[in-house]
């Protein structure tokens, strides 16, 4: 017999969970998974992926890897616990350019051409 590993979401408050899926993608079909989503149902255990990332950002969430077979002995201690979004810091871009050390003549006393090819030689440098 297999081993079938599940990600289980617990609540650090109460160490209960409040949602579980397979760990493997190979294992989503295997009976024992099929038979623990229909003994527990939503949301305590999910097969859609995307519902399971949405419980594990939660606050006072902690995912563990832990074998079918161990989270059957406590699998009816569910979580209870009202849970917010984990609020995450904002990431802010700066986005900073380099000044370049040439002055730059005004466009009135440079000719089309002379434009033109100086614009042509900063450019090859970027694809260099």
């Amino acid at each position: 017999m297999e081993q079938i590993f599940i990600k289980v979401a617990f609540c650090q408050k109460c160490s209960g969970y409040h949602a579980s899926t397979y760990a493997d993608s190979s294992q989503k079909n295997n009976p024992e998974i099929i038979d623990h989503y229909f003994y527990h149902g939503e949301p305590y255990f999910t097969l859609n992926q995307s519902s399971f990332n949405k419980a594990e950002q939660l606050e006072y969430t902690e995912v563990k890897i832990i074998q079918l077979k161990e989270h059957r002995k406590n699998d009816l201690q569910y979580c209870g616990c009202k849970k917010k979004p984990r609020k995450l810091p904002a990431v802010i871009k700066s986005i900073t350019f380099s000044e370049s050390s040439t002055q730059m003549p005004k466009y009135e006393e440079v000719s089309e051409t002379e434009i033109y090819f100086r614009d042509v030689y900063r450019l090859s440098y970027n694809f260099h």
